[in-house]
């Protein structure tokens, strides 16, 4: 049965977000999927917990060994390659296509399909630069800024942040400020309760208090009551915490729903029928 493995050209290339397109538009296609991760390298067993949690594909939820990967039934398995291994043997051995993820082409071994990743548009086999493919989390901003969880949303440190968001400034009032932004995480000083509870009262995934001061009950109360939204609070000050945080796009595993269903439609455009049907023979 059809064997896909699925390697970045280097470590954060894009392997996972594309094994995860690639499994939508399978079993959008009606085919039944498996989806599994390498054992091999740090992001493992973060890759092997997402690719459990959907719900177009099996997936043993823990990464497997090379020597353990069959395929006996009539489902496509998609397999994630552990960066740094040698993709073009791997796939021989397993008997798989190779589906190699990258900025370029360059020293693709013949007979893989290369998917170019961060392109400046969408069409075959390029899939482009997306701000909420490389949005972080909030548990990767907390570890990022060094902040203290104050307050735990419902969706907590899962949530993506597509845009961080210093207060509120512009003529505008912070309600239509904030709502400007989507999926935000929002950094202002501790002590500026106004704008705390603009940004909670406008569905912020993440308010950062800055300045390491112990914010108003109003801001605890509010973040406790309705747990929208997660409040930090951060040892630096704002420019201090956005310096901190800004490095995370692009960094962090893939990971959260808002992702997983974004790429699923990206990839309707990277990946055709024909090329679909060519990796599923």
């Amino acid at each position: 049965m059809p064997l896909i493995l699925v390697a970045g050209t280097g470590a954060g290339a894009g392997a996972t977000t594309v094994a995860v397109g690639l499994a939508h538009r399978l079993a959008a296609a009606g085919r039944s999927v498996r989806l599994e991760r390498l054992a091999g390298d740090p992001r493992a067993v973060a890759d092997a917990a997402v690719f459990a949690s959907l719900d177009i594909a099996a997936s043993s939820g823990a990464p497997v060994e090379a020597a353990r990967i069959t395929n006996t039934t009539d489902a496509v398995t998609v397999v994630e390659a552990p960066a740094g291994i040698d993709a073009s043997a791997l796939a021989q051995q397993l008997g798989a296509r190779l589906v190699l993820v990258g900025r370029d082409a360059t020293g693709a071994p013949a007979g893989a399909t290369v998917i170019l990743n961060h392109t400046a548009e969408i069409g075959a086999l390029r899939l482009p630069e997306d701000r909420l493919l490389a949005a972080p989390t909030v548990g990767r901003l907390i570890e990022a800024s060094g902040a203290a969880v104050l307050v735990r949303s419902a969706e907590g440190e899962a949530a993506v942040c597509e845009n961080l968001v210093i207060g509120a400034i512009s003529h505008d009032s912070a309600d239509t400020y904030f709502q400007r932004f989507a999926r935000r995480a929002v950094i202002t000083r501790a002590e500026r309760v106004d704008i705390g509870l603009a940004a909670m009262l406008t569905g912020s995934e993440c308010l950062i208090l800055t300045g390491g001061h112990e914010p108003s009950p109003y801001l605890l109360d509010r973040a406790s009551s309705t747990r929208q939204t997660t409040l930090l609070l951060a040892p630096g000050g704002t420019v201090e915490t956005m310096r901190d945080v800004e490095g995370t796009f692009g960094t962090a595993s893939f990971s959260g729903e808002a992702k997983v269903e974004r790429i699923a439609d990206l990839m309707r455009g990277v990946l055709d029928a024909a090329a679909l049907d060519a990796l599923a023979q």
